[in-house]
């Protein structure tokens, strides 16, 4: 038995491996030696779990993730409890509390977190007011607070909070406003920035190819790559370079961007170098790959492998490989290793089904 691809796979694998880069480069792991850090890892471990549980899965499944919640939730409460007053310690409890439904003690430790002046927390909690969520709606609070994030030396948060005042954004639509910022941070040199403006700001997933928004996008990308050792945008433009929509596709590029990016320890530069050679019609160098990141425990290689071994695209066909590398990556956080779980699960039940009524017709007495 099979399990067939979607149709448009390659392209869906390409854009879905885009749009999920968000998190995929956590920070190791540096042990449990304090609550806050075993909060913070077991957090990330939930997200993955929770991102990929699939509505149909077996209640085993949901019942795993709802325990990990639970744990997750004492652990971070643990941490609050014996650091109060650190910003990261409260929006970590804030996650954990969100995870079980208490969306009212979410905001509570956000707006507490913001108030001893964390940037991350004063960007969430601007999106909180401007949406009113559990909250009397207060445009001008959020902007006050985004004003306060811009102000910060935290990287990650000025980014988000230049975002906001994008169009849909929790402050005043000031699109200019973001420009200003990224740009100035891009002028010192941060890459992060650099990736932020090509991907939200010029959006080059939606690019035409050889306007102003590609090029300029393109060699932002470049630069935070080539320049400042950006994983991410590695990633991005060994995609960009492989799928040839928004620029001339150019395997060789593609390659050598997935490979710096390996070579700078992200994982997920197996998988991409693993579409490569899908779209070059080289099964066996895919396979290669993909097992390479799959045994690397990169969740995307290993749904890609399960899907290889599905279908014996450069591996001899097995269902049992392609349902445990599935299993394996979908408590990585892959999605599409889920969709794939439940469409096996959606099979074998139907086989069962079938073989059941033709047992009970074959029992029934034949008519002389």
């Amino acid at each position: 038995m099979n399990c067939i691809a979607p149709a448009g796979f390659d392209r869906m694998t390409v854009l879905a491996g885009m749009m999920l880069l968000t998190g995929l480069f956590s920070v190791p792991s540096q042990g449990y030696g304090d609550p806050s850090a075993q909060c913070a890892e077991m957090l990330e471990t939930t997200r993955l779990w929770i991102r990929a549980t699939d509505p149909a899965a077996p209640a085993a499944e949901h019942e795993k993730m709802r325990a990990a919640v639970d744990e997750t939730h004492a652990v971070c409460e643990a941490a609050r409890q014996a650091s109060p007053n650190d910003g990261r310690v409260l929006v970590n409890a804030a996650y954990a509390k969100f995870a079980i439904g208490d969306r009212e003690a979410r905001v509570r430790l956000v707006e507490r977190a913001a108030e001893i002046g964390y940037p991350p927390a004063l960007v969430m909690m601007a999106r909180v007011l401007g949406a009113g969520d559990t909250v009397e709606k207060d445009v001008e609070g959020a902007w006050l607070m985004l004003l306060q994030a811009l102000k910060s030396d935290h990287t990650s948060a000025r980014i988000e909070a230049a975002m906001e005042f994008m169009p849909g954004g929790a402050g005043p639509e000031n699109p200019k406003r973001t420009t200003k910022v990224l740009r100035e941070m891009i002028d010192a040199g941060d890459s992060e920035a650099m990736v932020a403006y090509a991907m939200k700001v010029l959006d080059m997933q939606k690019a035409e190819r050889g306007s102003s928004a590609a090029v300029e996008g393109l060699g932002l990308l470049e630069r935070a790559a080539d320049e400042h050792n950006d994983g991410t945008a590695m990633i991005y433009l060994s995609l960009l370079y492989n799928q040839g929509i928004i620029i001339e596709r150019d395997p060789a590029k593609a390659s050598t961007y997935a490979q710096k990016a390996i070579e700078a320890g992200h994982r997920r530069g197996y998988g991409t170098m693993g579409q490569i050679y899908q779209n070059q019609e080289d099964p066996a160098a895919a396979v290669h790959w993909f097992q390479r990141g799959a045994d690397a425990d990169d969740g995307f290689s290993q749904g890609m492998l399960g899907f290889m071994y599905s279908g014996g695209f450069g591996v001899k066909q097995d269902l049992e490989q392609a349902v445990y590398w599935w299993t394996r990556g979908r408590w990585n956080g892959d999605k599409m290793s889920a969709g794939y779980l439940q469409v096996h699960r959606e099979q074998e039940a139907a086989r069962a089904a079938w073989e059941k009524q033709q047992a009970e017709n074959n029992a029934k007495p034949k008519s002389q």
